[in-house]
């Protein structure tokens, strides 16, 4: 069985609005994401701040029958906590072992990529992530298993936040980016205002 989490819960405040609801030509990102998901996964997990922002969400889940046969909403733990929070909560609800996680605010990853993330072989390491040739890594395109949940738990309690302290404690495989995207467009993010009329433009090709 494959997972895919989405991590919704961040604030957007660079943006100035909740970037998985951004609408861009007419579509908001975390459907774009959600589509590419369901196509790939056995079950997708959308992983949100709190029961607030989800009643900003579920109208336009309604779109894609909602709660549907592998579409599923969850929430962090302790909301505004980052990323690592996200993950945590979201490895606690998964059915399988092997999980790849997403950010909604990358709505050029691929199905390709996609898909070879979560053909990786898992049984000799805890993390498969994307790594730049400058040494830059993706931690939220990566593979998780479940399992290493317990080593997140011990990270949060000791009030640690950065997901990268995480590889310290866990079996890593590091994967050239350009084998799993050699455009790079999977790991492009939204973060300002300015950054849209970029991804709109990627979205035309």
């Amino acid at each position: 069985m494959k997972s895919i989490i989405i991590l919704c819960g961040g604030r957007g405040k660079r943006m100035g609005q909740d970037k998985g609801l951004l609408n861009i030509k007419g579509i908001p990102l975390i459907i774009r994401i959600i589509e590419r998901a369901m196509d790939v996964a056995d079950e997708v997990i959308l992983v949100l701040r709190d029961e607030n922002q989800f009643k900003n969400y579920e109208k336009i889940l309604e779109n894609l029958n909602f709660i549907s046969k592998n579409l599923f909403v969850s929430f962090d733990f302790i909301k505004d906590q980052g990323p690592l929070m996200g993950i945590y909560s979201g490895l606690n609800q998964v059915s399988s072992n092997r999980v790849l996680i997403v950010p909604c605010d990358s709505p050029l990853v691929s199905r390709s990529f996609m898909e070879k993330m979560l053909n990786y072989d898992l049984t000799d390491f805890d993390v498969i992530i994307p790594k730049w040739p400058d040494g830059n890594l993706e931690p939220l395109h990566a593979i998780y298993r479940k399992e290493i949940s317990k080593e997140i738990s011990n990270l949060l309690k000791d009030g640690k936040k950065d997901v990268k302290s995480l590889y310290k404690l866990v079996k890593v495989k590091y994967v050239d980016v350009e084998s799993l995207d050699k455009t790079g467009k999977s790991f492009l993010n939204l973060n300002k205002p300015e950054e849209v009329n970029r991804i709109a433009g990627f979205l035309n090709e």
